[in-house]
């Protein structure tokens, strides 16, 4: 497959991220792949799968906020902080009311905070994956991220189990929120699913299994800036846009992307003062 865009795809449980793309870019024959933001084999649910040019998108749906819908355990911890690592610490199981559970998470409701990464995680530090170092059992200094929970809610508290729904954003880590809520409990728990429900504008009933996905599925590179959000400015003549050079054009965003009356992406500018736009990422067509 030659067309540039991207696919919607809903990650089985057990798969790598990778493996995903992987399978997709054997079935539909792509040059070129990648993806908008990793799920951990544990999870399910929305990936945004980049086609051939549309790799070059990347950033630009990295940088959305998620959504997820988990489920802890508590009184018991792995050393992956999801059912999919060993447990490394358990607890006599103690009552811990639902109104003290709804305390929690109202604390945690739109709270932007400093979280530390897993050590099981992609993360990378001098080139090396945390998540080789933890095999290896090396300990190193990870440094804490910003973010932000922009909106948490309770879905289901029974059998020491709590659901909960979760607006995040990017870079925020479920498992070490689920941690960190576990402590505000004055307990221990991990992972036992997780389901990313949303990735910007694009949702988990617009998806699609790998299984059943063809190429009808790709969504064009234009299509897909526009849904997402971003600004598309239109013009006749795109010389010196194909050529990298600073334009004057009239748009509400400081980011907006450049295409041919033909709908095709050709570059992104950002405003550099006034209505001069000058070049962020060129060559999208090429």
């Amino acid at each position: 497959m030659n067309k540039s865009g991207i696919i919607i795809l809903n990650k089985p449980k057990g798969l790598t991220t990778n493996h995903l793309i992987q399978k997709l870019k054997r079935k539909l024959n792509v040059k070129k792949i990648g993806h908008a933001g990793t799920l951990d084999p544990l999870a399910t649910g929305v990936v945004i799968c980049l086609i051939n040019n549309g790799t070059k998108l990347s950033d630009y749906f990295l940088n959305e906020n998620k959504a997820y819908e988990v489920t802890m355990k508590l009184f018991q911890a792995t050393d992956t902080y999801d059912s999919d690592g060993s447990i490394i610490e358990e607890q006599e199981p103690f009552k811990i009311e639902q109104e003290q559970v709804e305390k929690v998470i109202a604390k945690f409701n739109g709270l932007a905070y400093e979280q530390e990464p897993p050590m099981y995680s992609a993360i990378k530090i001098d080139g090396k994956k945390l998540y080789e170092y933890a095999r290896e059992n090396q300990v190193v200094k990870v440094n804490k991220r910003l973010i932000k929970i922009n909106s948490l809610s309770l879905d289901k508290y029974e059998n020491n189990e709590i659901s909960m729904t979760v607006y995040c954003s990017k870079g925020t880590y479920i498992r070490s929120l689920i941690v960190d809520i576990a402590k505000e409990l004055n307990t221990i728990a991990h992972v036992t699913s997780l389901n990313r429900i949303e990735s910007g504008n694009f949702i988990i009933k617009n998806s699609v299994n790998i299984e059943n996905c063809e190429e009808s599925n790709l969504i064009k590179m234009f299509d897909a800036i526009k849904m997402a959000d971003y600004e598309i400015v239109e013009l006749d003549d795109t010389l010196n846009v194909e050529h990298g050079k600073k334009i004057e054009v009239i748009a509400e965003k400081n980011i907006v992307f450049i295409s041919n009356k033909s709908k095709e992406l050709i570059a992104c500018y950002e405003r550099e003062n006034g209505n001069v736009f000058k070049c962020k990422r060129g060559g999208l067509n090429i």
